[in-house]
């Protein structure tokens, strides 16, 4: 899946003590034509107090995947047009690509961590960067407030998810443009009637094809019955909520609803070719898949992930733009293209054409069809939940995953597993 791992996936690796060498840039630089004054915007508009100067040509660096550039693919050429036709629109504010890794060592954030502390004058102009990794990158100091930069009304359009990725320490500094959810995709031809609940599934019996040896299967669960986090937003793990979900794989296993080799599977990536060569009769997975495989399984539909009560969950991730220089001007021709980029008009075509979501209600009914799919994507993801990670949840998640395997393999009851993953927060 292009737009991320894992939903909640770690940060990148720690950075190494000189940076890495960087691909050859993609340039899509247009020809200077400095003495132009920069068209307006068409969008509500830039703050007039970071005003561009017409007196010459700006070339902003931006750092992104090869996913999330201008290339030869049907996405990549989408975008490469709407980059042209912002330098088109704004001729004297030209992007040149810098292709990274999506994670890890030599990823996106990784070199920003690493060039930030070596060599902070080759810092980009602005950057694609994981949400979940716009914490990391916002302690360091590398991101740049937005508020005094881009239009409330961008903020205000995020879905709640991205609103709260958008933001640190209560500043805003990033600006969420692309985003994914997993659901339940079924065969109709042999689910007569969508479970919504954990009875509805048990008593129907259809194969429930779910990645039980990584974390999102447990999560969505026992985000439907309790949240994760506590008044005072710290992590922490109900003992009885955990019981509850563990209980319920446990019976689902039991009863062969949910396969013995679904505590393989650590991503829903892992359970979607079970379930596209007809082994499974429903599956967790993403939307992203779905979109991208639907025109070839014509019975294949949608729905919400089954739950206890039948309560609508989901875990939201995607990808977003930071500002990184701390030149007002370059700030200001970096935020005139996010804010150009991410309208509805020119961000939806790339879109439709990627398989992706966007991470903004308005773009949502421009970005995906049919209507009545984009409409159930809306209700997800205005009710979904986004998870930064963080070294206790990263601690929560790895005991949650150890004791669904011990509950699988018959070493331990789903209550003393549910005692241990909340003690292993204590």
């Amino acid at each position: 899946m292009g737009i991320v791992g894992a939903t909640v996936a770690c940060a990148g690796s720690p950075a190494a003590s000189t940076p890495l060498p960087s691909p050859p840039a993609a340039s899509i630089t247009a020809a200077a034509l400095p003495t132009l004054s920069v068209a307006p915007l068409a969008t509500p508009g830039l703050p007039t107090r970071t005003p561009i100067a017409a007196t010459g040509a700006i070339t902003l660096t931006l750092w992104t995947t090869e996913d999330l550039a201008p290339g030869a693919t049907a996405a990549g050429k989408i975008l490469r047009n709407q980059f042209d036709a912002f330098t088109a629109a704004n001729s004297n504010i030209h992007i040149d690509t810098v292709l990274k890794r999506p994670y890890g060592q030599g990823g996106v954030l990784d070199f920003l961590m690493t060039t930030s502390a070596v060599v902070p004058a080759q810092l980009p102009d602005l950057a694609a960067l994981d949400i979940s990794e716009v914490p990391q990158a916002a302690a360091a100091g590398i991101l740049q407030p937005l508020d005094p930069l881009m239009s409330n009304d961008l903020k205000n359009d995020f879905f709640p998810f991205a609103a709260q990725a958008a933001e640190y320490q209560g500043k805003w500094v990033a600006v969420p443009f692309t985003a994914d959810i997993e659901h339940l995709v079924y065969n109709k031809l042999i689910v007569k009637r969508v479970p919504q609940t954990w009875d509805d599934v048990l008593k129907q019996k259809a194969t429930l094809l779910l990645p039980i040896g990584g974390g999102n299967a447990f999560l969505v669960q026992y985000l439907a019955i309790a949240p994760l986090f506590d008044a005072s937003q710290q992590l922490t793990v109900d003992p009885n909520t955990a019981s509850q979900v563990l209980n319920f794989f446990k019976r689902a296993r039991d009863l062969g609803v949910v396969p013995d080799t679904a505590i393989g599977l650590k991503t829903s990536d892992d359970a979607w070719p079970t379930f596209v060569t007809g082994k499974a009769a429903m599956t967790q997975a993403w939307a992203s898949r779905y979109l991208t495989d639907r025109d070839k399984l014509p019975d294949a539909m949608y729905a919400s992930v089954p739950t206890r009560d039948g309560k609508s969950a989901a875990v939201a991730t995607g990808w977003a733009f930071v500002i990184v220089t701390k030149d007002p001007a370059r700030q200001a021709a970096a935020a005139r293209f996010i804010q150009w980029i991410v309208q509805g008009e020119h961000l939806a075509p790339w879109l439709r054409a990627a398989r992706r979501l966007p991470a903004s209600r308005s773009t949502m009914i421009l970005s995906v069809d049919p209507v009545d799919y984009g409409a159930f994507l809306r209700d997800q993801m205005e009710r979904a939940v986004y998870l930064p990670p963080s070294a206790t949840y990263n601690k929560a998640a790895d005991a949650w995953r150890a004791g669904m395997a011990a509950v699988w393999k018959g070493q331990t009851t789903p209550d003393e597993a549910a005692s241990s993953i909340a003690a292993a927060l204590k």
